[in-house]
């Protein structure tokens, strides 16, 4: 494909369509590396609190946590703000209500943090098939007319101009292959990790709340 040559043709609608679709594959791959990068700095502190922390037992009562990195200590920090409002309620259920209320907040507010970027992933990956398509049509039409107007319909003459409209479904599939399979990946591994921050939460919930009833 001689981009320079689609280029110099001037054919303005074919052109776009390049330029978007190579936009757009750039856009795909940016965020693919961001939130690649990212969701392995939140599982790495995820891994490390569990495993510094969590094997422990009663490991919610010992309040001892230090360097603690990631969403994990969004919660903790959390649980630390609420610590001198808990003994304001009498019973272990509105104490646990309060635990529980808050920290599924935190938990919302991670998950729509770690779900930024996805939904252009998913915009790249369910439109550039057609936009690519859209761009081999114009071209075919563009080249059946230029064939028509020249009266000349031989292999010499049609291979070139079906060929560069044809690359234009092939960047498409170009730019949505990667963001397809990225966009799944990180939807799987998102609901993962928010898991496992729903589970840190009900023990630090269950802990903290008969703890602040026995005093």
């Amino acid at each position: 494909m001689n981009f320079a040559h689609v280029f110099a043709q001037g054919n303005s609608v074919l052109i776009a369509v390049f330029l978007l679709l190579l936009a757009m594959s750039f856009a795909s791959w940016y965020l693919i590396f961001w939130k690649g990068l990212k969701l392995r700095q939140e599982y790495k502190a995820f891994q490390k609190f569990h495993d510094t922390y969590v094997n422990i037992k009663d490991w919610p009562a010992r309040k001892n946590f230090q360097n603690v990195e990631g969403s994990v200590n969004d919660l903790l920090i959390e649980v630390k703000k609420l610590e001198p409002i808990l003994p304001q309620y009498n019973t272990h259920e509105a104490k646990k209500e309060i635990l529980t209320m808050h920290l599924l907040q935190v938990l919302d507010e991670t998950r729509i943090n770690l779900d930024k970027g996805l939904t252009v992933l998913a915009s790249i990956g369910s439109s550039s098939p057609f936009i690519g398509l859209f761009g081999t049509v114009w071209g075919i039409y563009n080249a059946l007319q230029s064939i028509a107007a020249q009266g000349n319909a031989g292999l010499s003459v049609v291979a070139g101009p079906m060929g560069e409209a044809l690359v234009a479904t092939a960047i498409g599939l170009f730019a949505a292959i990667p963001a397809v399979l990225a966009y799944n990946s990180f939807v799987r591994l998102n609901r993962l990790l928010v898991q496992n921050l729903r589970h840190i939460a009900e023990q630090m919930t269950v802990y903290l709340s008969n703890e602040t009833q026995k005093h």
